[in-house]
């Protein structure tokens, strides 16, 4: 699946993140925010090989269509990570998944039209979601933005929050990477 016609695209200065939308607007400093997120994740965390990957920020109808074909569930969620078909998690956490390496099941918001082996996956995020999460939690829309994202990174490379300890150590390494990222 390829983002929609009408979809925008920001890429990091490095060229290891993209992200594109598919909402009426996305403000440029919320694509940099995502960007910047999704590089200090992979900074922090990534130990080599593939390290590019897209996130996709999109709506409610977009979100729920993804988690309904590719998780079987058919509900709106905050975000979704898809591993690059072939590449195996960097950390072997415990119940890590692996995408199938059937490309006809692998949803391409990249808009690449080949697998390419530099690529680590790709990230889905409802921004509507996040902003209701956000006002639920008390917390700036733009910080639930990045910890989502970091939590998408997290997830393509490896880790998972199933088990009570993975939990502690996945959104451990999450509050790392917010709190350099914010600066705290």
């Amino acid at each position: 699946m390829k983002p929609a016609a009408d979809s925008d695209l920001f890429r990091s200065d490095d060229g290891r993140v993209e992200v594109v939308f598919d909402l009426d607007e996305l403000s440029e400093s919320r694509m940099k925010l995502v960007a910047n997120a999704a590089l200090a994740a992979l900074d922090a965390e990534h130990a080599g090989g593939p390290d590019r990957i897209t996130v996709m920020i999109t709506g409610d109808e977009r979100i729920r269509e993804l988690n309904r074909e590719f998780m079987g569930e058919d509900e709106v969620t905050d975000v979704l990570s898809f591993s690059e078909p072939g590449n195996k998690p960097v950390n072997e956490a415990p119940g890590a998944a692996v995408s199938s390496d059937n490309n006809d099941t692998w949803p391409d918001i990249s808009g690449a039209d080949e697998v390419e082996s530099d690529r680590l996956g790709d990230i889905a995020i409802s921004l509507p979601q996040v902003v209701r999460q956000a006002a639920e939690n008390g917390k700036p829309t733009d910080r639930e933005l990045a910890m989502l994202t970091v939590h998408g990174v997290l997830h393509l490379l490896g880790y998972d929050h199933a088990g009570v300890e993975d939990e502690k150590v996945m959104f451990g390494k999450t509050d790392v990477v917010l709190a350099e990222l914010f600066g705290e």
